[in-house]
């Protein structure tokens, strides 16, 4: 690898940790269309691969530090929400080797843009109170959908489910990330596994790969992630949570436009 393309994924890395953290989101919504102009040369599902390896690993290191705030979830109804997500993960994996390309970056950039747009313009109205039963089985319905499109396009569902989970009565704004950091995780494992194990038809001269996933790639942005993780984790506490929401709509509208643009000029 080039310097340059060593300090573009540590770049990548800085920003993947910053966006999980305060935003909830795993990062991969910010890694596949990366991965996707600075190797061409990859096949989308290797990019998609080398996303969710990233994203699961940058979770992680997040999960230490909610660990340590003590900050509470209720865990069985988490476990509910990442048996949905992990089924729609599956299915998205499945089918994203029958599916062209074209038509999963269309609703890897239609998904991002309704999401941004929800995101930004909601208005602030009282959450409906519905019995836990209810809500888990909503939340189930959502992570099957968030969870088939993380696994189609690679985008690790954090970019998703924040914006969904968001709507549930029982979750609180300081809840959000930790939610879909640990659903992230849960979820990412099984493709992880079924990425791992596939033959690839395509190789990285002088790289580290295993199946899809190239781990050169992955082990840089991931430790550059962790060395930001401590300051990510300082913005996260200062940051109000209606300025966090308006950030996160205007990441994914911009991202989903990046996107686009790159799309129709390769």
């Amino acid at each position: 690898m080039s310097l340059q393309l060593i300090f573009i994924l540590i770049m990548c890395g800085i920003l993947t940790n910053l966006m999980s953290a305060i935003l909830g989101i795993g990062g991969g919504v910010l890694m596949v269309p990366i991965l996707y102009t600075v190797f061409p040369e990859f096949p989308l599902q290797m990019v998609a691969a080398t996303s969710l390896t990233i994203v699961i690993g940058t979770s992680l290191i997040n999960l230490i530090y909610f660990y340590q705030q003590k900050i509470q979830i209720n865990f069985k109804t988490m476990l509910f929400w990442c048996a949905g997500m992990m089924a729609g993960v599956q299915l998205g994996f499945e089918a994203s080797f029958y599916l062209a390309d074209t038509f999963i970056i269309m609703i890897f950039i239609i998904v991002l843009t309704l999401l941004s747009l929800q995101t930004i313009f909601q208005t602030k109205t009282a959450k409906i109170a519905r019995s836990e039963r209810d809500e888990n089985l909503k939340g189930i319905l959502l992570c099957l959908f968030g969870g088939s499109v993380a696994g189609m396009t690679g985008i690790g569902g954090g970019s998703i489910m924040a914006p969904l989970i968001s709507q549930l009565s029982i979750v609180k704004p300081h809840q959000i990330a930790p939610y879909t950091n640990y659903m992230i995780v849960f979820s990412g494992l099984g493709s992880l596994y079924g990425y791992i194990s596939k033959t690839p038809p395509f190789h990285l001269d002088y790289a580290w790969q295993i199946g899809y996933v190239n781990f050169s790639v992955v082990t840089i942005v991931v430790l550059s992630s962790f060395a930001t993780s401590f300051l990510s984790m300082k913005l996260r506490g200062i940051l109000v949570p209606n300025m966090v929401r308006k950030l996160l709509g205007l990441t994914l509208l911009t991202i989903a436009t990046y996107m686009l643009i790159v799309h129709l000029l390769k």
